[in-house]
């Protein structure tokens, strides 16, 4: 039988064959790499320049480092103040207590001042100056807060991130009265930039022409000497204008403001941020002890069914 050879295949083919294979390879790979970031993406996962996989929230825990310390007295001590060592304080990447005793079971730091409302710049005073002194390199952003305020650090980082710690600038629920550019009110809770916190170490802390002795608000103779020494007081509020430092609790806010002085303080149009609250909220001011737990179950511990678990339940019920 006569064996017909096929015909010899053309150089074109050859190549056009091999262009083939190298595109779908390329397709294919690239695809793969696609999906496994968006996967990654998916679970909340990133991947550090060392190989290391952590989370979105652990990320912002690296990458906006936030020094928290905490106004505290005596009488406060394991009353109040212990309360934040053992919920939101423990993200914090570095959590001082400030006091005027030393306290071996909270580790106060004990500053050489009195108590009561009437000595509390001078204490905020020797606060930040304890902070510069000891911690400048620790973080990049420094927040004060009360004992009785909770923050959620999350939130907080989540804002931070998109600012430079190397502006003079400080940021809260900002208030209206006395000032041009406004104050931070205290109960909130305030966050300086580390050019914030040494500006105001450096040419307001011992300079009375542009940082008072006379008696104010500590809040208030804050917002003072920092905008005399050009420290931007900015504006924290989310994207639809809605207040994300709140200096009252929750129950005061939420549905109805019942806070008159809030209402008129407030730096912004009313209109805008005095109906609760920011779904991208940082703090709440006068929460008791108990209150802090039940914000930390309600944020951290419970976790509502999702569609498709939600799904899946009710076929196992059908």
């Amino acid at each position: 039988m006569l064996k017909i050879k096929p015909p010899p295949m053309k150089i074109a083919s050859i190549w056009k064959n091999l262009l083939c294979l190298i595109t779908g390879f390329t397709i294919g790979l690239y695809s793969t790499f696609i999906w496994s970031n968006n996967a990654q993406l998916l679970d909340g996962i990133v991947t550090s320049k060392h190989g290391l996989k952590t989370s979105f929230g652990e990320s912002f825990h690296n990458n906006t480092r936030v020094l928290c310390w905490i106004m505290t007295q005596p009488e406060n001590h394991l009353i109040k103040a212990i309360h934040i060592r053992h919920t939101w304080g423990r993200r914090c990447n570095k959590l001082l207590f400030i006091s005027s005793k030393e306290d071996n079971v909270l580790q106060t730091i004990a500053l050489p001042v009195e108590e009561g409302r009437q000595h509390l710049w001078e204490k905020t005073k020797l606060a930040l100056k304890y902070v510069y002194d000891h911690h400048l390199n620790d973080a990049d952003w420094f927040l004060k807060a009360d004992d009785d305020t909770y923050i959620i650090m999350e939130n907080l980082r989540s804002f931070l991130s998109s600012h430079s710690s190397n502006e003079p600038v400080y940021f809260g629920c900002k208030l209206q009265q006395h000032l041009r550019q406004g104050y931070m009110s205290g109960g909130a809770g305030y966050v300086l930039s580390r050019k914030a916190l040494e500006t105001f170490t450096t040419e307001a802390y011992e300079n009375d022409s542009v940082c008072s002795r006379e008696f104010q608000a500590e809040d208030l103779q804050l917002g003072m000497c920092l905008e005399n020494i050009g420290v931007v007081a900015g504006d924290s509020r989310d994207p639809e204008g809605m207040e994300r430092f709140i200096p009252l609790a929750p129950h005061d806010v939420i549905r109805n403001i019942r806070s008159e002085w809030y209402s008129q303080l407030v730096y912004h149009e009313n209109k805008k941020n005095v109906s609760c609250c920011s779904s991208e909220v940082i703090s709440f001011h006068y929460l008791i002890p108990e209150e802090f737990y039940v914000m930390e179950y309600f944020l951290y511990k419970l976790k509502p069914l999702n569609k498709a678990d939600n799904g899946r339940l009710n076929a196992s019920q059908s």
